[in-house]
């Protein structure tokens, strides 16, 4: 597989053929973030998860009344009773920064 510049000239070359057969997907499927983001997001209100874009987290407490949410406060002065928060802004994310400060339970997915 072959990767172009505008004038038709070779930016990279990827040869896939050491993985036929060990996958369904011997290829690479490159999309601009917008459109997975896109995907993401209907996949999610479709299974009845809200997704708050473009909020920015400002604080996150233990919930007073149950140990099982937390409460999200946002920088426009809304806030929301959540059980589960994705901090998905990079390693400087807001909500990776709360975390240890209310003690819950996090689970860490690098790249």
């Amino acid at each position: 597989m072959n990767y172009y510049d505008r004038s038709f000239s070779i930016l990279l070359g990827i040869d896939f053929n050491g993985i036929i057969g060990k996958t369904s997907f011997p290829f690479a499927l490159i999309l601009p973030q917008h459109a997975t983001e896109d995907v993401l997001i209907k996949k999610l209100t479709s299974v009845g998860v809200s997704v708050f874009r473009p909020y920015k987290v400002v604080g996150m407490r233990k919930n007073s009344k149950d140990s099982q949410f937390v409460d999200v406060s946002f920088e426009n002065g809304q806030s929301i009773a959540a059980q589960y928060v994705i901090g998905a802004d990079g390693s400087k994310s807001a909500v990776r920064i709360w975390i240890p400060s209310i003690n819950v339970p996090m689970l860490t997915v690098t790249h």
